[in-house]
This record gives C-alpha cells, sequence and structure tokens, in this order.
C-alpha cells in the first residue's frame, strides 16, 4: 500500500511540474527586429500560402507579420510558434504540426517544413542578440556559424493572377553570421504588434 501511495505522488508531483512547464510558454510570432521596407507591419517567419491554402512542399519564407490585425487575433496558424520549443531549439508551427529542418549545410540552404525529429537539422538556437543560428556540429573558420537570413529583396504578396496585397514577403535562408547583414538576421518573438 505504501509502495502504490508513493508511486502516486511521485506522478502528481511529475504531472504538476509539466502542467506548470506549459502554463509558462507563450503563442508568439518571430519577427525580424528591423523593420526594413515593411509597410504594414515587421517580417515574421511564415508558411507560403493563404492559411486556408498552405504551401508545405516549399521553404518557408518571411512574410508580414499579422500582428497588425485584431481580427484573426495573432498569431496566425501559418505563423504561431511556442515560446518553449523557440527556447529548445525547434522552429515549429504548432497549428500545422511541422519543425523546420534546413536544405544543406552551405550558405544559401533554405528551411523545409518536416515532421519534428531530434536531428541537427532541426536544432537552432535564438540567441539574445537576435541571432537565429543553425546548431550545426560542422563549424569550423572554414564552416562559420549560419544566421536565419531574410532576403534582401521583397516583393508584393497576393494570389498569381489576381490583385497585389500589401503584404509583403522575402525569401528565408542560412547566411554567415555577421554585422553587414545584422539587419536582416536579428529577431525576436511576441505575443502582438507593439502600437
Amino acid at each position: 500500500m505504501a509502495r502504490v501511495g508513493k508511486t502516486f505522488v511521485t506522478a502528481a508531483t511529475l504531472t504538476a511540474a509539466l502542467f506548470s512547464v506549459n502554463l509558462s510558454a507563450e503563442i508568439v510570432e518571430v519577427y525580424l527586429l528591423d523593420r526594413l521596407d515593411g509597410d504594414l507591419n515587421d517580417y515574421c517567419i511564415d508558411v507560403n500560402g493563404p492559411p486556408h491554402r498552405l504551401e508545405l512542399e516549399v521553404p518557408i519564407q518571411t512574410h508580414t507579420c499579422y500582428s497588425y490585425r485584431d481580427d484573426p487575433p495573432p498569431p496566425t496558424v501559418d505563423q504561431a510558434m511556442d515560446s518553449d520549443e523557440i527556447a529548445a531549439g525547434k522552429i515549429h508551427l504548432l497549428e500545422i504540426g511541422l519543425c523546420g529542418q534546413v536544405d544543406g549545410d552551405q550558405p544559401g540552404a533554405t528551411i523545409s517544413l518536416t515532421e519534428c525529429a531530434d536531428i541537427e537539422e532541426q536544432s537552432f538556437e535564438l540567441r539574445e542578440n537576435g541571432e537565429f543560428v543553425w546548431n550545426s556540429s560542422n563549424y569550423s573558420p572554414l564552416n562559420p556559424e549560419l544566421c536565419l537570413t531574410a532576403g534582401p529583396i521583397s516583393w508584393l504578396g497576393g494570389a498569381p493572377g489576381g490583385p497585389p496585397s500589401r503584404h509583403q514577403v522575402r525569401t528565408l535562408g542560412l547566411q554567415p553570421c555577421g554585422a553587414e547583414a545584422e539587419a536582416y538576421q536579428r529577431w525576436g518573438t511576441r505575443t502582438e504588434m507593439a502600437r
């Protein structure tokens, strides 16, 4: 009887600990700290395509953050991530249930969505200085650290052949981390746009 009671107390303690960890997590958007040429808002890590017709087979991108809108409340399905998972090194799009995975180990590599796994290709670190670094074990003077980097040019979103949108899009890929690319490589998390 004492063993059953001890097991129950241990299980209850573990459940309480897990519950308290989940309470600290927030649903956030990951946004570029420099607004660059952003019109409606900053640039957020985003899935290609509108929320009702996501293009999961193409690499993720940067896109106008939807937190400028009050309806639906941000972050949206194609931008929502868990703050605890980001701290643990994952780019996990919560409502889609897929994780970002690098498509190569050289500058210019893109990030695609796939099933989440504990592998190097899905291991990232959002540092205090805003760099979102891919955690490759391949670093050396010849292989510098690679950061998530917004593309150098933007274009207006919208359906092909349809009217242009005010939403802006940029590519997203890995480039060597460095001060010269700081505006394109410094990221933050938030639950809503600062007004």
